[in-house]
């Protein structure tokens, strides 16, 4: 259902308070409210995205719209000023890519008339007649006749026809064209805000008129037409008419027409841009075709439109394959330009960026690239600093993909030169480029030279020369609106015939000049191309030429510099160090002619980023900080460039527009107070932008905020919206709810920053307006919204956000978590890293923040260790705490803890576990030990040798390191009887390994004197238990005499225990007590019958 307008409302609010009215009477009065709310329903829908001041739609540009404005006396006519004197600068043309050496500058007509806004069109088949439309007036500018047409058949030398309108008086915004059939077209805002076509077939002396499209609404704006003259083309002789809606069910969306029948009938497409999504409105269109048919329209897009205006943001563009028929889907073709049209320039009249196309429709290597041209406040992309400059892109592919922005201006950057409307051209006969625009590199900063600029390599190389006569003072035409001296200029070409037209003021009045001049006809380098050899930089180039009379040589510039020249059609180069190089090879001629260049642009060295680590997760307990870094390391050989953005979520193309409805006597913000904002006693309109006006809010504070309304009604509502995640998006949970404070003029709230919101500069939108759905976006009829500045102290701080990096260098970029004041949650973002290396210009970075009550690190000493080792274990847990209680556990089982700092003797690779806790909240982790294996040493088994027996003892190549009983450091050794005799020898080694880690083992070897031993029986000795306590028996077997002798000795061979008698019980058992023996390794020796029999035996008290 459609609202009532607010003073309905306020009407009816006011009907309660009678008391004594009766209601019957109070339910008529409102039906008849109610029929007059739905019938003004429709035009509030029509006009709901319409930029309103003081009752003007701002965006319109067209001077008719205003004109009609001023009329009503909603605006102001431009004062009577008086203009500056114009400085002759001469007509000679310095260019080598032009043979015209003197091109005077002509008016397009002597007829009293002020003539701004240019047009011009060649005929296809003749490239002396050329028709140009202008916005003319008479001389007293008290009559618009719109757009006309003038003539010349000489070139541009002499011109004929009339300052009136074509065919009828007009709005203006003129646009010409001429067909294969020698039929010439004005295009044209007509008197009823539509789209006008005229048409003559007696070179202008009569003219047809038709209407190409009705008014949308409030009228067709900023309009262009374009004709088929591609001979190859299935719709040869279409003509094809686009302009910008204003008003009506299509809104700030591009329109377009065609023609099948020379202009006779039109059929009519009302939007071909809403793909595009702009933020406010698409505006300034360009039409062009393509060798094949093929229709391109481009435009500039405008993403917010304050009521101040607002400067382009992106380029827009749309393609046809069927002769207008059908429409492929709009797309931003460069996104983040910075026009001109808000920020306007030094000169004393109104600007903007509105892009022109072209496409080589000729038969050279270029054949179907599109070129299309704006002026830029600095670099596109970055568009800060005081420089205005001319950019080019260019696609190869019908518009797929584009090549980089790049600059045509040659003039020295950073000295705050401006250089502005530029128009675009390419010569269908030879494909040369050529450019038209103002700029005053030469003069100070209200004066305007005329430059042009041509390019015979398909746009790789631009010449710029000075064309017009005189540098000249712009000033808006007396008697029209809005600083108006004409929107754009003009220039076309054909069979090397160049005709750039203007608007200057040297004669006191705005009029059109031109200057015509041939681009150069002598043959020129084609196909250059080139190879560097990577390792040396020798440069190998190559071209093709066609030598005709008169060739002397071949000159070779390297970035713009003279560097040799040759009679060969190759030549090689060594380059001076890494980086990009630009290449023009020219021929040189007789009487000093050089020809146009052939271009290319070749790179020594490659730009190679490196990150590390791929990723960054941390996990901090409340209140804590930690500290990390990006490494961003350049492995190649040029210089390397990067910038950081942090991507939480997909990002809008820009934060939408909104605005209310101002004017005199309804709502609006007279004051907004929070933090270090005080900004009070601040006027009406429908939009603010105060984003020079900050306050800083840090995570886990509060923030009042007091919202004053400057004319308060019963049912205004207030809202503020704070982008905390920086998507660009105001999303439903970053609305702060404002309260109003009865019978004040006060709305207060409580801004409570989001616990996930990164650290960084964001964005605040407040909006008052009258009862009905709040949002953050969008226009309202009554009203108003400001835009402010606040920097978040969040949970992530990363910084530098850009740098560049030398080759072989490292930056590091510092990554801070906080997690002050947050809740217990996992916090993501991505740094994705934007650089200049070609084959990796994306990096991401994921990086996660985990905030806990309570977090235990669990560390060791060593993690790698030798069996049987110490080790110390360790649970860390930042904060501070009343109590904790710790409990280590392992995998596999057998080890437990309830330490802080226990201690472990592992002897097989284990899992340490461990849970803290504070009573409440709980954390666990864990750290794993690898125990590595101990060198296998096997001395075999103990044994008995005859005394001239020699035994080698051998402890295996496990190890690195040997130390035996004997001395040894070797892997082994050899044992006899020449040092110790018979007897019994007790041999061991220890062994160490390359881990560190030791072996050992031992062996008991007794030579005997074998001369003569008798044979014996078997014999078994036992002893258990072994261990002992120096208790244990004795099991023996086969003692012949029942009786046995028994001796223990220890390691050096000192006896410790003897007894010479023991008899030998029935079942072979006998006891034996030593006493008190020290722990060790003894050997036990019983005799019998001449026969020593031993065993080791272990004593552990």
């Amino acid at each position: 259902m459609q609202l009532l307008p607010r003073h309905y409302y306020q009407y009816i609010t006011n009907l309660r308070l009678i008391s004594d009215m009766d209601m019957k009477i109070i339910k008529v009065i409102i039906t008849i409210l109610l029929l007059l709310a739905f019938g003004f329903g429709t035009n509030w829908a029509i006009s709901k995205r319409i930029k309103f001041s003081d009752g003007v739609d701002t965006r319109i540009d067209n001077q008719g719209y205003w004109r009609q404005a001023a009329k009503k006396g909603l605006v102001d006519y431009n004062p009577d000023i008086e203009v500056q004197s114009a400085i002759f600068t001469g007509s000679n043309i310095k260019a080598y890519s032009v043979i015209t050496i003197d091109s005077p500058d002509v008016p397009v007509t002597e007829i009293g008339s002020t003539q701004s806004e240019n047009s011009v069109f060649v005929n296809p088949l003749d490239e002396t007649n050329l028709l140009n439309s202008n916005n003319s007036t008479n001389s007293n500018v008290d009559t618009a006749y719109g757009a006309n047409a003038l003539y010349s058949f000489t070139s541009g030398e002499i011109w004929e026809g009339d300052i009136e309108g074509a065919g009828t008086d007009n709005g203006g915004d003129p646009a010409a064209t001429i067909g294969l059939n020698g039929r010439w077209y004005v295009n044209f805002i007509n008197n009823s805000g539509g789209m006008g076509v005229s048409y003559s077939d007696d070179q202008g002396s009569t003219w047809t008129v038709k209407q190409a499209a009705p008014n949308p609404g409030i009228i067709t704006d900023k309009n262009h037409m374009w004709i088929d003259n591609s001979s190859s083309s299935p719709y040869e002789g279409n003509l094809y008419v686009a302009w910008t809606n204003a008003g009506g069910l299509y809104d700030a969306e591009i329109g377009f027409s065609y023609s099948t029948d020379n202009g006779n009938t039109w059929t009519v497409n009302s939007d071909i841009s809403s793909d595009v999504n702009a933020g406010s409105h698409n505006q300034g269109v360009n039409l062009s075709t393509g060798p094949n048919g093929e229709i391109y329209a481009v435009w500039a897009i405008y993403d917010s439109w304050p009521s101040g205006g607002s400067d382009e943001s992106a380029i827009g563009m749309a393609t046809s394959l069927d002769g207008g028929v059908s429409w492929e889907p709009a797309q931003r073709i460069i996104t983040n330009i910075r026009g001109i049209r808000a920020s306007g320039t030094s000169k004393n009249m109104r600007v903007n960026s509105f892009p022109v196309a072209t496409v080589d429709n000729s038969n050279g290597a270029d054949n179907g690239a599109i070129y299309i041209t704006w002026a830029n406040i600095g670099t596109p992309g970055i568009n800060t600093g005081n420089d205005i400059d001319i950019y080019v892109i260019k696609s190869s592919d019908k518009g797929g993909t584009w090549s980089n922005p790049l600059k045509v201006n040659s003039d020295e950057a950073g000295l705050g030169k401006q250089h502005f409307f530029s128009w675009i051209t390419c010569d269908p006969t030879n494909g040369i480029l050529s450019m038209i625009y103002y700029d005053d590199r030469n003069v100070d900063t209200a004066q305007c030279e005329v430059y042009c600029a041509n390019s015979v390599d398909g746009g790789s190389s631009w010449e710029e020369f000075k064309v017009s006569d005189v540098s000249f003072t712009p000033a808006p035409i007396p008697g029209l609106v809005d600083k108006y001296m004409g929107d754009y200029l003009g220039i076309h070409a054909k069979n090397g015939m160049v005709y750039p037209i203007w608007t200057d003021n040297r004669l006191g009045y705005a009029m059109s000049f031109c200057s015509p001049y041939e681009t150069n006809p002598v043959n020129r380098p084609t196909s250059l191309s080139g190879e560097i050899e990577f390792e040396t930089g020798i440069t190998i180039l190559t071209w093709s030429y066609e030598e005709v009379a008169g060739f002397l040589k071949f000159i070779i510039y390297r970035d713009g510099d003279s560097i040799a020249s040759t009679t060969d059609t190759t030549y090689s180069d060594l380059l001076p160090q890494y980086g990009l190089f630009t290449y023009r090879v020219t021929a040189y001629y007789i009487d000093n002619i050089e020809s146009g260049a052939s271009g290319i642009s070749l790179q020594w060295g490659d730009v190679i980023i490196s990150v590390a680590p791929d990723s960054i997760y941390d996990t901090l307990v409340i209140g804590t900080q930690s500290e990390n870094e990006i490494s961003i390391i350049n492995t190649g050989q040029l210089d390397l460039e990067y910038s950081i953005s942090l991507l939480s979520s997909s990002k809008a193309n820009s934060y939408c527009s909104a605005s209310g409805g101002g004017g005199q006597g309804n709502e609006y913000i007279s004051g907004v107070e929070v933090g270090d904002i005080f900004n009070i006693n601040t006027g009406s309109d429908n939009y603010t932008d105060y984003s020079e006006l900050s306050t800083t809010f840090t995570v886990g504070d509060t923030y009042d905020i007091i919202v004053t309304n400057g004319e308060p009604f019963d049912l205004d509502q207030c809202g503020v919206w704070i982008d905390w995640n920086g998507n660009e998006i105001f999303d439903n949970d970053e609305q702060t709810l404002m309260q109003s404070i009865p019978g004040t003029d006060k709305f207060t709230g409580t801004i409570s920053p989001l616990p996930g919101a990164i650290s960084g500069i964001t964005k605040m939108r407040i909006r008052i307006t009258y009862t009905g759905e709040l949002n953050p976006c969008g226009t309202t009829t009554f009203g108003e919204v400001e835009d402010y500045t606040v920097v978040v102290q969040g949970w992530l701080d990363i910084y530098p956000l850009s740098g560049l990096v030398f080759p072989g260098d490292t930056n590091f970029v510092a990554v801070n978590f906080n997690a002050e004041n947050l809740p217990e949650d996992t916090y993501s973002t991505t740094a994705v890293i934007s650089s200049n290396d070609p084959l990796n210009s994306i990096t991401e970075v994921p990086i996660t923040l985990k905030t806990v009550h309570i977090a235990v690190n669990a560390f060791v000493d060593f993690n790698e260790v030798c069996p049987g080792q110490f080790i110390h274990l360790t649970a860390q847990v930042p904060g501070i705490f009343d109590t904790l209680l710790f409990v280590w556990t392992s995998n596999p089982e057998g080890f437990t803890s309830d330490k802080a700092r226990p201690i472990s003797i592992p002897f097989v690779s284990t899992w340490y576990i461990v849970e803290v806790s504070d009573g409440e909240h709980f954390s666990i982790d864990s750290v794993y030990v690898n125990v590595l294996p101990a060198p296998e040493v096997n001395l075999g088994p103990d044994t008995s040798l005859c005394g001239s027996t020699t035994w080698v003892l051998d402890a295996g190549n496990a190890s690195i390191e040997y130390l035996w009983s004997t001395g040894g450091t070797t892997q082994t050794i050899i044992i006899d009887t020449i040092d110790k005799g018979y007897g019994v020898q007790y041999i061991f080694v220890e062994t160490i390994d390359s881990s560190g880690c030791a072996g050992y083992d031992e062996i008991l070897v007794e030579f005997v004197n074998c001369t003569g031993i008798k044979e014996q029986n078997y014999f078994e000795l036992g002893i258990y238990p072994n261990p002992n306590n120096g208790k244990f028996y004795v099991k023996t077997d086969n003692i012949e005499n029942g009786y046995f002798e028994l001796k223990i000795i220890d390691l050096t061979g000192l006896p410790v225990y003897q007894n010479n008698r023991i008899q030998v019980s029935k079942s072979g058992v006998s006891f034996v007590n030593t006493g008190k023996l020290k722990d060790g390794i003894y050997l036990v020796i019983l005799t019998d019958n001449g026969n020593d029999f031993i065993q080791k035996m272990v004593v552990k008290n």
